[in-house]
């Protein structure tokens, strides 16, 4: 899987980076502004739809099917919004946001899991069975906020942070929210969730052009590929299909 991602065009670079002056990336400066001090920095927000099976003749997620016999993993599936009938427009079934802080922490929080943290150390990024925030951590890894080559890196995550933001004592807030969809959906909840978090944090740090708006056809397959990615370092193996 690494070897598969480090080949897509954009991501050689991430598992080069040991240390924090290796990585290349900046928080836009569009995120940086403010009119004064007491104000909160501005906040970025992604919303994603989910995945619909309309047919399929085998999970083309297992690996094996996928990859030695893919006319055997033929799949017809929609993406979609969801809403309870007759509340009116559909709403976006997964969200994320993440805004610049005025502490030098990483702050994770799933709203849906109830869950949060603030990280202070690179090891503990990487420690993905800590605690209920995996997926985000998976996310922060793959987009390249922190690399996957600085595993093992014993430098404080602030020095990555003052890198990435240009801002001594500052950090970066995460939040994702899946709005009521109950687990094993078979909605591939968790995979666009992942794709949600990178795509933001992509767009944060200037690895998407675009700061609003569709994504085009080639950042929509960098998101698929580190999606891949972030899905085999938090452990599930799945996302193939996603």
């Amino acid at each position: 899987v690494r070897r598969s991602v480090r080949s897509v065009r954009g991501n050689q670079w991430m598992f080069r980076a040991a240390h924090p002056e290796d990585a290349p990336l900046r928080i836009r400066p569009e995120l940086l502004a403010r009119e004064s001090p007491d104000q909160l920095f501005p906040i970025l927000r992604e919303a994603t739809p989910v995945r619909m099976d309309l047919s399929h003749s085998g999970w083309s997620d297992i690996f094996f099917l996928g990859m030695d016999f893919p006319e055997g993993a033929r799949v017809l599936n929609i993406s979609i919004d969801l809403s309870v009938r007759g509340s009116g427009v559909p709403r976006a079934p997964v969200e994320a946001w993440l805004r610049v802080i005025d502490q030098p922490v990483l702050r994770l929080v799933s709203v849906d899991l109830k869950s949060s943290a603030e990280i202070d150390s690179i090891s503990e990024l990487f420690d993905f069975a800590r605690d209920y925030l995996g997926l985000l951590k998976a996310a922060v890894i793959a987009s390249g906020i922190v690399p996957p080559g600085m595993e093992g890196a014993t430098q404080p995550l602030a020095d990555v942070l003052l890198h990435l933001t240009g801002r001594p004592g500052h950090g970066i807030e995460i939040v994702s929210k899946v709005n009521d969809i109950p687990r094993g959906s078979r909605l591939a909840v968790s995979t666009s969730l992942l794709a949600c978090l990178i795509s933001l944090c992509m767009r944060a740090t200037n690895q998407i052009h675009a700061l609003t708006g569709d994504l085009e056809e080639g950042d929509r397959r960098l998101v698929a590929a580190r999606a891949i990615l972030g899905e085999w370092l938090g452990g599930s193996g799945g996302g193939w299909q996603d």
